[in-house]
């Protein structure tokens, strides 16, 4: 994997415990910003609600506006249609 390096700016003081913090987990300065930052990520990614997708929204408004629609929803055997399904696939 090819590396980049960054430059950021941190109060002394805080560096003072992150430094500290990395010798005491026996890390690199470096090592120990790449796991806080995958930490970061992994919880970022972890809180995201799937309704925050903008193609889930348009999902649901798709399907709010199916079902505000007043439709004769016609007889249908679900089970039927998928033994049929399966019959015609050669699946169980």
């Amino acid at each position: 994997m090819s590396t980049a390096k960054v430059m950021i700016s941190i109060p002394q003081p805080f560096l003072k415990k992150v430094d500290q913090a990395a010798q005491e987990d026996h890390r690199s300065r470096s090592e120990f910003f790449r796991e806080a930052v995958r930490l970061y990520l992994h919880v970022r990614a972890a809180q995201r609600r799937p309704i925050d997708d903008p193609q889930v929204q348009q999902a649901v408004a798709l399907m709010d506006q199916l079902a505000s629609q007043d439709r004769p929803v016609p007889d249908w055997d679900v089970v039927r249609a998928v033994r049929d399904e399966r019959e015609r696939d050669g699946s169980r």
